[in-house]
Order: C-alpha cells, then structure tokens, then sequence
C-alpha cells in the first residue's frame, strides 16, 4: 500500500516530467514543479535535493529491489543476476511511457546524461558489494554485475525507444543470447528443504 509521502514523491515526480516535455528541462523551476504537484517548494525539498534528483529519486528503492531479488547464495552468479533484473524489469513495465518520456529528457540533457551514469556506477558497487559479502570474490562479483547491468541497460533503451510490443524481461533475454550467454527470465523459487 501505497503511503502518504510516497504519493507526495510520485505527484512531484509526474509535475516534474509533464514540465520538463512541454517547457523544457533548464526553464523548469522546483517552484514550478510544486506548484504543479500542488504542495509548496518547502515539501518538494523535503522529498528531493534539486529539480535533477526529480528523475533520479527511485535510485536507492531500485537498488534494494535488485539486491532482494538476489538468491542467497548467489549460484549460478549469471543466472542469479538475471533473475534480479527479472525483478527489476517486473517493476518497471507497468512504468514504461513514464519511463520512456524520462529516458528522452536524459539523453537530451548531457548533466542529466552524466547523473545517470553515476547512479549506474553506484548500482554495480552496491551489487557488487552484496555480491562479496555473500562469498564471490571481488572481481567475479564486479565483472559479472558490470556484464548484467549493461545487458539491461541495452535491453531497456530498446524498450523505452521502440513502439514494439515486446516486455523488457524479453528484451533482457535477447541482449544475453546476442552474447552467446542465453538465460531465461527469473527461476522458480527453491523451498528451504530443496
């Protein structure tokens, strides 16, 4: 269910993509955004830091998902961090045109372009570190997550560019058979006496 706060988090979210496409992103201000949202400039710096942090807010509720969805323990690691992107593709596709109008105000706006490259590096250290901390040694765990998060990233853009019907899990799993390396979707959960 659905809490006040986060309703709050998701008008200013919404306000601030409908702004962005019809005035264009340097010419919204956060005043204007909470206006939108109707709620006052002094809330919308509650829930974010800057206009920026309006499409980049989901970043750590993503992460902790992703690292949820990892099975404990990680084996086999390829497949396990398929399964987590699996979860985060499940999440995502009832977002897509939100999604997609966000994903064409980012590669229009290069600091918004960068930001994003951030909160990617910041996703594959906190995969990584989950990864460690369950027993894969560190390069394994970098290399492995790098490899998956660029396998989504590819299968996402062609998701959020393209009038094609095809899901994103489907999508994730044509990025991993390009590589030679198929995978299919999440596997069914073990029982605890499996």
């Amino acid at each position: 269910m659905v809490n006040r706060r986060e309703r709050c988090r998701e008008r200013l979210q919404q306000a601030a993509l409908e702004l962005f496409t019809r005035d264009g992103y340097t010419e919204t201000t956060a005043v204007a955004i909470a206006e939108r949202a109707g709620v006052s400039e002094r809330t919308f710096y509650r829930h974010f830091g800057d206009k920026r942090e309006v499409l980049f807010g989901d970043g750590d509720r993503l992460v902790g998902l992703l690292v949820d969805a990892l099975p404990h323990p990680p084996e086999p690691l390829d497949q396990a961090l398929r399964d987590a992107l699996s979860a985060l593709a499940a999440d995502m596709t009832p977002r897509r045109a939100r999604l997609a109008q966000r994903a064409a105000l980012i590669r229009a706006h290069r600091e918004l372009a960068e930001r994003e490259l951030l909160k990617g590096q910041s996703w594959a250290e906190a995969l990584a570190r989950v990864l460690t901390d369950r027993g894969v040694d560190e390069l394994t765990a970098a290399a492995q997550v790098e490899v998956a998060l660029a396998l989504f990233r590819t299968a996402f853009a062609r998701w959020v560019t393209s009038d094609d019907a095809t899901d994103l899990d489907s999508l994730i799993d044509q990025a991993y058979a390009a590589t030679g390396r198929p995978l299919k979707g999440r596997r069914a959960p073990t029982s605890a006496g499996s």
